[in-house]
């Protein structure tokens, strides 16, 4: 069985999400396992105006009469004690690394070398945030070198699997990286998600229901014809507590299914936790 030892928690250093902390919790606890926390710093300070310093500093607990410059490192200093604080009251085993340079080169290094990286989904580090998910996430998501998962901002538990499948590529592989690394979710309740079905061969589901019927105990499988994108989110809506799995992101090989306006809408409308891997 494979065991992951390597989880990261990606952060702005500025803006720390602590209801993200319950999830995380969740999932490093899996696997007892250490949760990473890598706070990010743009050096760039064109990047952060005088008033998001001092927004993030009200969220921090901070007085706000500092100049910027030491606000912001008060700010971040502040932060990484309420993270340490946080976890320690949540039994969370954590260790904290800050990163000072480009965000997104960062991560993608520490990528390479981790498990899973668990991110929000408003996570930016620009003066103008994009909307969600934020830019720098979808940059995440389509140049990760390892499975991410954005975290859903409220969680009590896991009730259910939800898999998006088309038969291709991108979608299986997302399906058996889950799968490897999530064996502990066996016993769950689990839902295959189909739009247009047909386009895949009769052969090819043969093959994908038998490959998923010796992973999973409790199997649906649902379907649904026209329009991709509204066909899934209207299905994926009437989940709750899902973990829901979807395949590539952003790259040249995505499929039709899963172009990434689809797993924009997905995470932008569906408050549940969603994994994202691709090759």
């Amino acid at each position: 069985m494979i065991v992951m030892k390597k989880i990261l928690f990606v952060t702005d250093a500025l803006d720390l999400h602590l209801e993200n902390l319950e999830f995380a919790g969740y999932i490093s606890g899996l696997f007892k396992s250490k949760l990473l926390a890598i706070f990010l710093e743009n050096d760039e300070s064109e990047m952060r105006t005088d008033s998001m310093i001092r927004a993030a500093a009200v969220n921090a607990g901070l007085n706000v009469t500092e100049e910027p410059v030491s606000l912001k490192q008060h700010t971040c200093d502040t932060n990484i004690q309420r993270f340490k604080t946080a976890c320690e009251s949540k039994g969370i085993d954590c260790a904290v690394h800050r990163d000072r340079g480009n965000p997104l080169a960062e991560v993608i290094l520490e990528s390479r070398y981790a498990d899973l990286i668990l991110l929000n989904v408003g996570t930016s580090f620009t003066a103008n945030p994009e909307g969600t998910p934020s830019e720098f996430v979808k940059d995440v998501m389509s140049n990760a070198e390892c499975p991410v998962v954005i975290m859903p901002n409220t969680f009590t538990s896991i009730s259910e699997l939800v898999f998006t499948y088309d038969g291709k590529a991108s979608s299986i592989h997302a399906i058996k990286q889950f799968t490897y690394l999530f064996p502990q979710f066996k016993d769950l309740k689990t839902v295959v998600v189909s739009i247009n079905p047909e386009q895949v061969s009769p052969e090819e589901r043969y093959k994908f229901r038998e490959w998923m019927h010796s992973h999973y105990n409790y199997l649906d499988f649902l379907s649904t014809e026209g329009n991709v994108e509204i066909g899934l989110v209207e299905l994926l809506m009437e989940r709750d507590k899902a973990f829901i799995v979807m395949g590539a992101y952003g790259r040249n090989m995505i499929s039709n299914f899963l172009r990434p306006s689809h797993a924009n809408a997905v995470i932008k409308l569906i408050s549940q936790a969603v994994f994202i891997a691709h090759h």
